[in-house]
């Protein structure tokens, strides 16, 4: 008698299964995944749903710009950054913050200041003072200089008045006899930052010491330089 119902009960699910109005096995799937996806990550045209978050990219012109709380805080670094480069170089020259202006310049200066001094030195394990120079041409100007200060010397064109020395421009020092041995490069308000003995630092032309070795001055001529 069990049997006889079971067999017959499998036969009206069967007819059931046949009427038109009755839900497929296709459906059931279709119902079951919307169901089981309602918080799946999924990727449709630049938006990407994690679980029942949603994080949106904006395309502009075919490139993908996203506004992030990352973005922000790099720029509000960076000028927390240039502030106190501004702030700590005019107090070392005596100047006001907004006349610290190449910022790539001074950067570059702050990366290298206090490297130590190496006779025939290229890098921050020690650095002489015509390896520093051609350094900073090379990154701040995307100038190739030539490699010792005497060489330097006469690559430049002549600077004859401290006054009339603009930033950038190299300055040049006998410190030993009557042969150019010397470079720094000028900044402003008669300071130099150069690779002395005591490392990369900022000095005077009005100090006592490079006042009596100065030996003149000079710009880069690009002309010049590429004939």
């Amino acid at each position: 008698m069990r049997l006889l119902k079971t067999v017959c009960l499998g036969i009206s699910i069967a007819a059931l299964g046949s009427l038109g109005g009755c839900t497929s096995s296709e459906e059931l799937m279709q119902a079951t995944n919307r169901k089981n996806t309602k918080c799946k990550t999924e990727f449709l045209d630049d938006v990407t749903i994690k679980g029942c978050s949603t994080n949106v990219h904006t395309n502009i012109s075919g490139g993908k710009v996203a506004l992030t709380e990352d973005t922000h805080r790099r720029k509000k670094k960076e000028s927390i950054l240039n502030s106190y480069i501004q702030q700590k170089y005019s107090e070392m020259m005596n100047v006001a913050p907004d006349y610290i202006r190449s910022l790539k310049l001074y950067s570059f200066i702050d990366d290298w200041y206090g490297v130590r001094y190496r006779l025939g030195g290229n890098d921050k394990s020690g650095i002489d003072c015509s390896a520093f120079v051609q350094q900073l041409y090379g990154n701040v100007f995307n100038i190739d200089l030539v490699r010792t200060s005497f060489d330097q010397y006469n690559s430049v064109t002549y600077v004859w008045h401290k006054t009339e020395l603009h930033e950038g421009d190299l300055v040049f020092f006998r410190t030993r006899g009557k042969h150019i041995t010397h470079v720094g490069v000028y900044l402003m308000n008669s300071y130099f930052v150069h690779a002395s003995t005591s490392g990369v630092m900022i000095s005077s032309l009005k100090e006592g010491y490079w006042s009596q070795r100065f030996a003149g001055a000079g710009y880069v001529d690009l002309n010049k330089n590429k004939g």
